[in-house]
């Protein structure tokens, strides 16, 4: 089966070479990669052309600053693959990454075929230099990965991570294109194939996901004061209703907002998230 690794690179010179590595001792070998460079600066590109392996690689080159959103959304109108896995310039695949997603995307499918369909798995909270701060982000981050079977769930609090995501062909159709009203491209995926198909999840970490301070979003851990913050920025949590909101009427699929704000306030005092 065909799999495209599709990335969005953006100055990642310092941490591109190992991910690189990862990819190329994955136990999966039959994957190619695409790549599209959001207008860096450094030597990010020189890394990519030395890679050594342009048979598998394509480079897209237009020059323009897009963002990781719309960067992901020409990676995937791009890709004919069978399958699709989004990729992080800063993280470290574990070598079985590919093999074990694939076969659970592949058993899912047995079960719902032609089904739009999505897998996504947990991570190894690592620091800069790859040392492991937590075994798992979702106990890290208190997030929970059922969140992914209920719609007002995945609005509120988000588990999957774009760079453990793998999507199969018919997802690819569902998902594009991505609205404005996204807020960012895993999460509008995972709204929309959870809606309109299946998603699953692996319970074990799949990647190392690398903390520093260069992070776009990154995360941190969730103790006592995360949860009283977050009860009393009430500014703060409007805001991120709005942008939920939206994303929400975007998906077109007869969602209620009074629900949704149900399960905003029910579970920003849940310590589980659940």
């Amino acid at each position: 089966m065909k799999v495209d690794i599709l990335l969005s690179t953006f100055n990642g010179a310092n941490y591109l070479t190992e991910l690189l590595q990862s990819l190329r001792s994955q136990t999966y070998p039959d994957w190619k990669l695409i790549v599209r460079d959001d207008g860096s600066t450094d030597n990010t590109l020189d890394i990519l052309k030395a890679f050594g392996e342009k048979e598998r690689v394509t480079l897209l080159k237009d020059g323009i600053r897009l963002g990781p959103k719309k960067s992901f959304e020409l990676l995937l109108e791009k890709s004919t693959a069978d399958y699709m896995l989004f990729c992080d310039q800063d993280d470290v695949w574990l070598p079985e990454k590919i093999q074990h997603t694939l076969e659970k995307m592949q058993k899912m499918e047995q079960q719902f075929p032609e089904q739009p369909m999505l897998v996504f798995s947990d991570l190894v909270v690592s620091d800069e230099a790859l040392n492991e701060i937590h075994p798992s982000l979702w106990n890290y981050t208190k997030v929970n990965p059922e969140n992914i079977h209920n719609i007002y769930k995945l609005l509120v609090n988000n588990p999957v991570v774009g760079c453990t995501t793998m999507i199969n062909r018919q997802a690819k159709h569902v998902v594009l294109p991505i609205p404005d009203e996204a807020v960012m491209h895993d999460w509008w995926v995972a709204l929309k194939v959870s809606s309109k198909g299946k998603a699953v999840f692996l319970r074990e970490p799949t990647i190392r996901y690398r903390l520093h301070t260069e992070n776009n979003l990154g995360v941190s851990a969730a103790d006592s004061r995360f949860y009283l913050k977050r009860m009393i920025r009430f500014q703060t949590l409007l805001s991120q209703n709005n942008h939920a909101i939206k994303m929400m009427k975007a998906l077109d699929c007869n969602l209620s907002v009074p629900k949704f704000l149900f399960y905003k306030v029910m579970m920003s005092f849940s310590k589980a998230f659940r």
